[in-house]
């Protein structure tokens, strides 16, 4: 690679600096590919982890959802047994609630 060099860097420094311009070009080269290897490293590393931290948002949403989910669904089925007239949900309910346990004697099952 030296031998390569040798002639141009003559041409350009002269035959005195033609080794040292020579070798100062290959370093340089060399230093140039190491830096440019370490930026594609670290721009691989972080899109990987940008795309890691949106797929573990994605999944914490789901997951929230489903929770959520839950608690509508159990809710609706809490509201709909307060509301049948065969069960004691209601009075049970009521009896929770209020200040005097004798008002809620009208959602007592038949």
């Amino acid at each position: 690679m030296i031998g390569l060099l040798l002639p141009l860097a003559t041409r350009i420094v002269g035959e005195r600096f033609a080794k040292l311009a020579a070798w100062s070009f290959l370093v340089l080269l060399v230093a140039a590919l190491i830096g440019a290897a370490i930026w594609w490293f670290t721009d691989t590393v972080s899109d990987a982890r940008n795309d890691g931290v949106k797929a573990g948002v994605t999944a914490e949403r789901a997951e929230t959802q489903e929770k959520a989910l839950e608690n509508v669904q159990t809710a609706n089925e809490t509201r709909a047994a307060v509301r049948d007239q065969r069960s004691r949900a209601a009075y049970d309910e009521c009896v929770r609630s209020a200040r005097n346990p004798a008002n809620c004697e009208r959602f007592l099952p038949e």
